[in-house]
C-alpha cells in the first residue's frame, strides 16, 4: 500500500520536439539578435545570401560544418551553444531539477520515517502489554530518520 510519487510534469517534454536543425536556426536567431545584427548583416558577414541565413534560421536547411564554424565566430559563441542551452543554463536546470527531486525525496522518507516510527510504537506498546521487559525495539530510531 505504498504510495507512488508523483514528479512534476515536465512542460519541455509535453511540446512538439525540435528538429537538429530547428533548434540549431533559433539559437542562431537568438545569438543574431543578442549581437543586435540584422539577417544581411550577419549574411554578409559570412559571405553568404540573406535567403541562405533566413533558411537556416527556419531550420529547412542545416548549415555546413565549416559554415557552423564561421557562425560561432562572429556571434562570438561556442558551435555547442548554437545547438542548445549554453553549459551555464544546463547547470542552473539541472541544480533546480536535482533540489526538486531532493526536496521531494526528504518530504517522503519524512513522510515514511512518521508511518514507521508509529509502527514501532505500536510493536513497543504490544510487547509490554505482553510483559516483556526488555524489548530488541527499545532503540531510538529517531537519529536515523
Amino acid at each position: 500500500m505504498s504510495e507512488e510519487i508523483q514528479l512534476p510534469k515536465n512542460t519541455e517534454s509535453t511540446k512538439t520536439k525540435e528538429t537538429i536543425p530547428q533548434l540549431f536556426g533559433k539559437n542562431v536567431r537568438k545569438y543574431r539578435t543578442l549581437k543586435k545584427l540584422t539577417q544581411e548583416q550577419l549574411s554578409e558577414k559570412l559571405s553568404i545570401s540573406q535567403k541562405h541565413l533566413s533558411i537556416i534560421e527556419t531550420g529547412a536547411q542545416f548549415a555546413s560544418a565549416s559554415l557552423i564554424q564561421r557562425i560561432s565566430e562572429v556571434l562570438e559563441v561556442s558551435p555547442g551553444d548554437l545547438f542548445g542551452g549554453s553549459s551555464n543554463d544546463i547547470k542552473t536546470e539541472l541544480a533546480k531539477n536535482n533540489n526538486l527531486l531532493m526536496s521531494m525525496i526528504v518530504n517522503e522518507i519524512r513522510r515514511q520515517g512518521s508511518t514507521i516510527n508509529g509502527n514501532i510504537n505500536e510493536v513497543k506498546q504490544i510487547l509490554q502489554r505482553t510483559s516483556h521487559p526488555q524489548s530488541p525495539l527499545d532503540f531510538d530510531f529517531s537519529p536515523i530518520i
